[in-house]
């Protein structure tokens, strides 16, 4: 059995998000509201967590947001309605460019790849379906807790008997993966696409800006 483990964050490191906040973009167009400003608004509200205690799942906390939009924008069950394009959106998201290609190198290499991700079973299959190659997946709804709550975690490294020498952590999100990592004293490799400047004191062992560039510290043997 291999005793050399990945573990992934999902969005923005392996698949693009892009296609879900266009949906939202899109609906904000049509309704002849600021489409970028409901999109920026869209992307906080999903990332603040907030929004997500007590523990509730993806797929509610998606549709949360979208009434909170109407509130913002004085609309009544307008983004709401859309609530079924916009999760059909993020069920339908694609790999960046490399991914699939990378994914396949790290299994050939003998690595245990892991996806973590803060998301739910009714959403999840077909995302990890367009990666095309097979990971262990854990969601938060297994352990009803969203990144960055050290219980998803801790759960995850318990399970596995993970280590700083059998693992690596490799992430897009800052707060969500780089900074509790750092804080767990798990390896970690930044995927840092957008080249932002780090928020906190934090740092990751490594960082890229595509995930093909982890492969040289990722060898064989």
């Amino acid at each position: 059995m291999t005793d050399k483990y990945l573990t992934f964050d999902c969005y923005g490191t392996l698949l693009n998000e892009t296609n879900t906040y266009d949906a939202v973009t899109q609906a904000a167009t049509e309704f002849g509201v600021d489409a970028q400003l409901a999109r920026q608004r869209f992307i906080a509200y999903q990332d603040d967590r907030n929004n997500m205690h007590p523990y509730l799942d993806y797929d509610l906390l998606t549709r949360n947001n979208l009434i909170h939009l109407d509130y913002q924008f004085g609309l009544r069950h307008q983004f709401e309605r859309y609530f079924p394009e916009v999760l059909i959106a993020h069920r339908s998201l694609k790999p960046f460019p490399e991914v699939i290609a990378t994914l396949k190198t790290l299994k050939q290499r003998g690595y245990h790849l892991i996806m973590m991700s803060n998301s739910s079973w009714d959403i999840i299959p077909a995302n990890a379906a367009a990666l095309e190659v097979p990971l262990d997946i854990w969601t938060a709804e297994d352990v009803h807790a969203y990144k960055p709550d050290h219980t998803f975690f801790n759960a995850v490294a318990d399970h596995y008997g993970l280590t700083s020498a059998n693992h690596w952590h490799i992430a897009q999100g800052y707060l969500s993966d780089i900074v509790p990592a750092d804080q767990l004293n798990w390896p970690s490799i930044w995927i840092n696409r957008d080249s932002e400047a780090p928020a906190t004191a934090a740092r990751p062992t490594h960082e890229v800006t595509t995930l093909d560039q982890i492969l040289q510290w990722l060898t064989e043997g």
